[in-house]
């Protein structure tokens, strides 16, 4: 009777969990390594307020050239990626995707986009839930030099050849007008992009070389150019956050508040706290620029260009052979699957566990294609960088910490998580309850930690958040007649039909040599405390949003 009982047991099957799937899109010559920073974030903020178990996907499917391939190619990878992870979690780890987000980094937020569109065109959120939808520094206006100079007027007519396909779409020069389609309130895109509970964009002001604020903020002002007139005030209150042996404030700015200052010779400049002496001082920085030219101008530049060009090639001829994905079958036999108590084809559970491991691997070792996607994306910034220290106005920096807080602890929770261990990496992706406990417990082993105010920053961005939907431009003072840029006609369409929707807009300000890099962190949270700290900063806008609709 025992044994009948057992086996009883053992032939009940196990009920599924509801998961809420956060996918996370890299950009241009990037991979999955790059969003790591922004996935811890997300798992340790967001797990406790959740009814749902919080589940990352980092597709590696289109990583470093394949980026070239094209917006849409990119993205139906993305969902290939999606669908064969929804598969497997099912299947091995009992875990139903019942809600999504989508985080898209530079190139990846159009390339999420496309996704929602394709999604939504599929029937997809007839059966999951979109909640996020997010961006960081992504060109949604495309990409456009403004500056009356032979570099923009060069970088205008060659930088569309450069990257393949995705760079004809990402210069609006493509033949079908994409990001203009994608703009269309009539599209699928944009009425995918309707559905999500919450629509955020991050937008660097200064020191993004790769994505101008314009584009990323969606608008046609550019007020930082000449950052030595602009006095940049921070939203009140900010709490402070430690990390490693730095402490230091987010970065999100109050555009209502921010000016021009009247004398422009007598203002001390933007301080900020934990600036690098390479970043403070003149004399070296320099040295370091002109040092960088010497090499960069003979010998990296016209082999990067030429590099870039022979990918370009190649990626136009693989696309043209390639045959486009079957991506609305695939998704008709997950929807009986997963969503109608069917079967799981045993090959796609193999397909969805050969890529789980793929991206185990990847978050541990680059490859030949990436390291030398890497190189030429580092040459083309500094490039860029170059040329905006010598034609720029680049912002005079003081060091100086920010006033203290009053740490409030007995009602701040603080996340303790090791710094930048890429080597578990491959553990964030669909764990076990068990496997999210043995994380955790390494982290606490390290002596590296990360303390944030976490219940602090709930409060706060509560108190500001309705702020940061503004979209009366008669109370942003920067945005006047002389920070207006002579947009392309498709540009202007772009911005009109985006700003229709109800966007959370972020505009961030970190004083380093590479703020794309450091608006997700991307080397790390010990090589970036100021990006980290911000990045936690609007994951409590999600933990907020989450309660709230609990």
């Amino acid at each position: 009777m025992a044994l009948a009982a057992l086996a009883a047991l053992e032939a009940t099957p196990i009920a599924d969990e509801d998961a809420h799937l956060f996918v996370l899109v890299h950009g241009l010559w990037g991979s999955p390594k790059h969003m790591l920073v922004v996935e811890r974030a997300l798992k340790n903020s967001l797990a406790e307020v959740s009814n749902e178990r919080i589940i990352t996907l980092k597709p590696s499917s289109f990583r470093f050239w394949k980026t070239y391939d094209g917006i849409e190619r990119c993205a139906e990878r993305v969902i290939a990626d999606l669908l064969y992870e929804i598969e497997i979690l099912k299947e091995k780890d009992h875990l139903k995707v019942s809600k999504i987000s989508i985080i898209g980094y530079s190139l990846g937020g159009l390339i999420s986009r496309f996704v929602v569109g394709k999604l939504f065109s599929m029937g997809f959120f007839d059966e999951v839930s979109p909640v996020f939808f997010c961006t960081f520094a992504t060109p949604h206006v495309g990409v456009h030099f403004f500056r009356p100079n032979l570099f923009d007027y060069v970088a205008n007519r060659l930088g569309k050849l450069l990257f393949g396909y995705t760079g004809l779409q990402l210069f609006v020069a493509d033949n079908d007008s994409l990001l203009v389609r994608m703009a269309d309130p009539e599209s699928a895109f944009f009425q995918g992009l309707e559905l999500f509970e919450s629509r955020l964009l991050l937008a660097n002001v200064k020191n993004d070389r790769s994505v101008a604020f314009y584009t990323s903020y969606i608008t046609e002002f550019s007020p930082f150019d000449q950052i030595d007139s602009v006095n940049i005030r921070y939203l009140k209150d900010l709490p402070p956050s430690r990390i490693g042996v730095t402490k230091v404030w987010p970065k999100f700015i109050d555009m209502e508040k921010s000016h021009r200052v009247e004398n422009p010779q007598e203002f001390q400049g933007n301080r900020q706290e934990a600036t690098s002496i390479i970043r403070s001082n003149k004399i070296l920085r320099g040295t370091i620029l002109l040092s960088a030219a010497v090499i960069l101008v003979p010998f990296y530049i016209p082999l990067i260009i030429c590099l870039s060009l022979y990918v370009s090639g190649y990626s136009a001829l693989k696309v043209k052979l390639l045959r486009s994905m079957r991506i609305e079958e695939h998704w008709k036999e997950v929807r009986l699957s997963v969503y109608h108590e069917g079967v799981i084809d045993s090959e796609h559970a193999e397909q969805g566990e050969s890529r789980r491991k793929q991206r185990h691997n990847l978050a541990k070792h680059e490859t030949f294609k990436g390291d030398t996607s890497n190189f030429t994306e580092s040459a083309m910034e500094g490039m860029l960088f170059a040329e905006d220290e010598f034609v720029g106005g680049q912002s005079k920096i003081i060091e100086e910490n920010e006033p203290s807080d009053e740490e409030d602890k007995d009602s701040n929770k603080v996340v303790c998580m090791e710094a930048h261990d890429e080597e578990q990496a491959e553990l964030s992706e669909s764990d076990s309850n068990q496997t999210n406990k043995s994380l955790f417990a390494s982290f606490l082993r390290k002596k590296h930690i990360i303390d944030i105010l976490t219940d602090k920053n709930d409060r706060v961005v509560r108190e500001h958040v309705e702020s940061l939907r503004n979209n009366d431009l008669s109370k942003i003072p920067l945005f006047s007649e002389d920070s207006k840029l002579d947009l392309l006609e498709e540009q202007k369409i772009i911005v009109k039909n985006l700003n229709k929707l109800d966007w959370i807009k972020i505009a961030v300000y970190h004083d380093l040599f590479n703020a794309h890099d450091g608006i997700v962190a991307r080397r790390g949270e010990k090589s970036n405390p100021k990006g980290t700290c911000t990045i936690y900063l609007w994951a409590s806008i999600l933990r907020n949003h989450i309660r709230d609709h609990i």
